[in-house]
């Protein structure tokens, strides 16, 4: 895809900011690596089957970790104005979202990819950017994907 043509597709997958989040599929541990890299406050909250811990940092940037019951990071959710760094963010599951991000053709507008295993969907504009990841088999029973917002 020729850099000029290049739109909301490619600028999601290239924009790697220097804060960083856990991994999809990582041990709830990873939280507070996180949050000492990226000299973030972290406020718990539970829920029936999950906890999330939600990392302020910068300037009104927010990304949400969902861990099940077994401490694995099942979704990731973001809010602020830059991108996080989606290669952090995705972990292993990141050659698979950027493949299935650069076979769609370039256009503006949401990025939403659905592949067997991972679920990603992208969106904002300079200075407000939003999203969210998740793999379905991690989440714990009678979670659904609009949960990790």
């Amino acid at each position: 895809m020729p850099l000029k043509t290049c739109g909301f597709v490619s600028l999601a997958v290239a924009m790697l900011c220097s804060a960083a989040a856990a991994s999809l599929g990582d041990n709830v541990a990873s939280v507070e690596s996180d949050s000492r890299r990226m000299h973030a406050a972290v406020h718990v909250t539970h829920y029936a089957g999950y906890d999330v811990h939600e990392l302020q940092y910068g300037a009104g940037a927010v990304v949400r970790e969902y861990a099940s019951p077994a401490g694995i990071v099942f979704g990731v959710a973001w809010q602020g104005p830059a991108m996080p760094d989606m290669k952090q963010v995705l972990g292993p599951y990141f050659a698979q979202f950027q493949q299935a991000a650069q076979a769609r053709h370039a256009r503006r507008g949401p990025l939403s990819v659905e592949e067997p295993g991972l679920v990603v969907r992208v969106s904002g504009h300079m200075r407000s950017f939003s999203g969210q990841a998740y793999v379905p088999q991690f989440m714990p029973h009678g979670i659904r994907g609009p949960d990790v917002r």
